[in-house]
């Protein structure tokens, strides 16, 4: 087999500027006021709320598993949450899992996020300026900041900045991460010519990261962060800390987006009150463990 890392990604805090000035929510130097803190985030929904009389976070709540799955695992990270000590079985009836739903959960509670949109929903709701922070991934980066530079829609004017999650927990800053490659399975009948343009290929795409890394996502080739080219795109100064505080679930986990339906499925069930949040966390943990337990 013929594996190539190619990107690493994550979901960030994409920020519509004109919004939080609008709020009186940015700070003397023109960067926007974020939280630092599960209370001052409230603070602050609640104050640009009043303000607009917008939802402060656009996120992508309906049809959806993924989003939820991707904020539990940053939130558990931020409390050093080892839930994964044992690849092979998940433990999410713990005190840090109910503190990250719960979370989640009472944002929808107060108001402070769109509801109902799916990710095409998700995406041109924050360019139409339906809330000041889209919780999505790094590869918008380049089309957020396209429409900034245009006329005609929410972020017009340079309207547009990003960053990484904040760190809401007193743990640590960390912040789920994950990345895309390139697999090329054994084939016993491939004759060398086919072998050769394999490796080429891969070599070729190695060599043109930054290439690639110019849509948001960050490299997956360390030196391209060190390139001129790369450190002069825009907004990749205040993301360039997710190479250190990024964090992957551990590799010897299986069955990572199967894991990642039953997540997403068992926590939107409990952030829309349609279970508990002990429920949705025992059924989850349950479900995985049954799940890995089996393969």
């Amino acid at each position: 087999m013929f594996g190539l890392p190619f990107d690493n990604w994550t979901m960030l805090f994409h920020v519509n500027t004109n919004l939080m000035a609008e709020a009186d929510m940015m700070n003397a130097d023109g960067t926007p006021m974020l939280p630092s803190s599960v209370d001052e985030f409230f603070e602050m929904g609640a104050k640009f709320k009043a303000a607009t009389g917008k939802p402060f976070l656009v996120q992508i709540l309906a049809n959806e598993t993924s989003a939820y799955t991707r904020m539990l695992y940053t939130l558990l990270q931020q409390q050093n949450s080892d839930f994964f000590s044992d690849p092979s079985a998940i433990k999410l009836e713990t005190p840090e899992a109910k503190a990250a739903v719960e979370f989640m959960k009472r944002i929808v509670d107060e108001g402070l996020t769109t509801v109902n949109l799916d990710y095409p929903a998700a995406v041109s709701g924050f360019t139409d300026g339906e809330g000041a922070i889209a919780v999505n991934g790094t590869w918008l980066i380049g089309a957020f900041e396209d429409q900034a530079q245009q006329d005609g829609n929410a972020l017009s004017g340079g309207g547009y900045t990003v960053y990484p999650v904040p760190q809401f927990f007193g743990g640590k800053d960390s912040t789920y991460a994950d990345g895309h490659g390139w697999v090329v399975p054994k084939n016993p009948n491939r004759d060398d010519e086919t072998t050769d343009a394999i490796g080429k290929l891969f070599k070729y795409l190695s060599d043109n990261d930054f290439q690639w890394a110019r849509t948001g996502h960050l490299p997956a080739v360390s030196a391209v962060f060190d390139m001129a080219e790369f450190k002069a795109l825009p907004h990749r100064d205040n993301i360039a800390e997710i190479a250190d505080t990024g964090e992957s679930l551990p590799a010897e986990v299986q069955r990572q987006f199967a894991i990642q339906d039953i997540i997403g499925e068992e926590v939107g069930s409990a952030i829309t009150g349609n279970k508990s949040v002990d429920d949705a966390l025992s059924t989850a943990q349950a479900r995985i463990n049954d799940l890995l337990a089996n393969l």
